[in-house]
């Protein structure tokens, strides 16, 4: 591993729109992943298997953690952003007006009044309604796409998920969306496939690596994705 993955912090700043999700990951596969991986790249492919293993199912969970994170942000700075309740996306529209209908409080439309409905959206999509809709579905591109079309309104973040050869430092090939789905699907299979203990001989270093370098890219390519979406509502408020 000759670039590490700090190398992409000054690429891309347009896009860090959401600090928290993002560094956290950044950090978190910086400080903890690549040194196991530099660990792995020392040791023969025999010794280095658990090792492997243990990193493909951190980068998982770091992987699920930031995209479920940025899901949350992603939803606030929506929130404050675009200039009127009727710029809501369809989904949540349905989300809180389900809400508001099952409450048993005739007065609970007020809570909807004036700038209040910011308050309200906000506060329905707590960690518990996200944390449901996120496990809609397994770990997948499915999961991804419905949790942030139902929090963002995206239909399919997914689609965005493609770049061109040398586009980034850290990836040397190009990548069409379907390419980038298939790689993701068989990253997100892969913690059940170990802990079911199934022969995993094609995982080398090499695979772990890719891997690694694809997540990052996938996670540039959704927050960019979401940070279009952000800005177009923002250049729509009357105050800008």
């Amino acid at each position: 591993m000759k670039q590490t993955i700090t190398e992409v912090d000054n690429m891309e700043n347009e896009a860090l729109f959401c600090p928290v999700a993002t560094t956290t990951f950044i950090k978190n596969i910086s400080d903890d992943i690549y040194p196991l991986l530099e660990l792995a790249s020392n040791e023969p492919d025999s010794a280095a298997t658990p090792l492997l293993k243990s990193i493909t199912v951190l980068l998982c969970n770091y992987w699920k953690a930031f995209y479920f994170n940025l899901g949350q942000e992603a939803l606030v700075h929506l929130v404050d952003t675009i200039p009127s309740s009727a710029h809501l996306p369809l989904p949540i529209k349905q989300a809180i007006a389900r809400d508001i209908l099952d409450n048993k409080d005739k007065l609970a439309i007020w809570s909807l009044a004036d700038d209040q409905w910011r308050d309200h959206v906000a506060n329905y999509f707590n960690y518990e309604v996200s944390n449901r809709i996120f496990n809609t579905y397994p770990a997948g591109t499915r999961q991804l796409d419905h949790y942030f079309q139902q929090l963002t309104g995206i239909e399919q973040i997914s689609s965005f998920w493609h770049w061109e050869k040398n586009e980034y430092p850290f990836l040397h090939s190009a990548c069409s969306v379907e390419q980038a789905c298939d790689i993701h699907e068989q990253l997100m299979l892969l913690p059940e496939e170990i802990s079911n203990q199934e022969d995993l001989a094609y995982l080398n270093y090499h695979t772990v690596c890719e891997y690694y370098a694809h997540t990052l890219g996938l996670a540039i390519k959704t927050q960019t994705a979401i940070k279009a979406l952000l800005d177009v509502h923002h250049s729509d408020r009357p105050d800008t």
